[in-house]
């Protein structure tokens, strides 16, 4: 493995090996140690020939194999010993294993998230390191670190969450979800990407939006809304009503054709309610509404006006029939 970094060949994963097993395998370091001592020694005896060398395709497909992402292959023109011993001792030092041999002998590490988790009937507002402002909605887990790096701002959202991003456009802000990663610099947006939903949403009030899946990817400008359908993985863009959408803060629900279990997921999170179907029937209904402030019972009143699903309490439960 240390032999890659000499002739330059080495993928990300080989990177990651070697320092990890510097840090904490003794048989690494010593490796390493012993190559750093050998190509010094040849380098104080071996002149400089100036003669071309190169690796044979046999011998980069066999280093690189473990690798996940192909290399291109090239043809290395080795300088003298002497100057490729600096080559490695820089490559090493730029890697951060130089602080092996600091007196803290530690490396940097990945920055610590804190991890809120919002309960059932319930919202909270958080103000992120940037001055990013969020708020979440009930049931949403958002994941952040107290201070961002210095290339990205990167939060793992499980939930609905509105985001008005401090603007920084040399550190894009970076929101992870299970099914989509949403880029932006600086804007207003709503995400809705619960794990128990069938869908994931992504609307923009302001600024651009750039949401990518899999092997897709979507701008989405102000008035538009991104939506995955997780069950199909299809994905379109339309425009939406953002104050519609974000009516949630202020305590107001909206559907627009949305499946009827996410909208049964909604209202037990939005009331802290058990709500379940009656064992053995299929709804595939889309639901349409807006409703401001209104009591639990009010809005199952307009599911059952506007599809004829009735429902019924038992003990701390909702079952939902037709």
């Amino acid at each position: 493995m240390v032999a890659r970094y000499i002739y330059n060949v080495y993928s990300e994963a080989d990177a990651h090996a070697l320092f990890d097993g510097v840090k904490e395998d003794d048989d690494v370091r010593r490796a390493v140690e012993e190559m750093m001592d050998k190509v010094w020694s040849d380098a104080l005896e071996t002149p400089d020939s100036g003669d071309d060398r190169s690796l044979s395709q046999a011998e980069m497909q066999q280093w690189l194999k473990p690798a996940a992402a192909p290399v291109k292959r090239k043809t290395l023109r080795l300088p003298s010993l002497l100057r490729y011993a600096a080559v490695f001792l820089l490559l090493l030092a730029g890697a951060g294993l130089y602080l092996l041999y600091s007196p803290s002998g530690e490396a940097e590490q990945e920055l610590p998230y804190t991890e809120t988790r919002v309960e059932k009937g319930r919202q909270e507002q958080k103000i992120l390191a940037d001055g990013t402002r969020v708020v979440l909605n009930a049931g949403t887990s958002l994941a952040y670190p107290e201070r961002f790096d210095r290339e990205s701002r990167t939060i793992r959202l499980d939930g609905e969450a509105f985001f008005d991003v401090a603007r920084d456009k040399h550190k894009p802000f970076i929101v992870e979800t299970r099914y989509a990663v949403i880029r932006v610099i600086g804007t207003a947006f709503n995400v809705k990407a619960h794990e128990e939903d069938e869908f994931i949403s992504v609307t923009v009030e302001k600024g651009k939006v750039q949401v990518e899946t899999g092997e897709a990817m979507m701008q989405v400008s102000p008035g538009e809304q991104f939506w995955l359908d997780k069950t199909t993985l299809e994905i379109h863009k339309k425009r939406e009503n953002t104050a519609s959408v974000k009516s949630w803060i202020s305590g107001g629900l909206y559907f627009n054709k949305t499946p009827i279990q996410s909208v049964v997921n909604e209202l037990s999170r939005r009331y802290d309610c058990a709500i379940t179907f009656q064992k053995g029937k299929a709804h595939n209904e889309y639901i349409s509404g807006e409703h401001d402030n209104k009591t639990l019972e009010a809005v199952l009143n307009s599911i059952y006006y506007t599809t004829g699903i009735n429902y019924r309490k038992e003990a701390d439960s909702i079952v939902l029939y037709e």
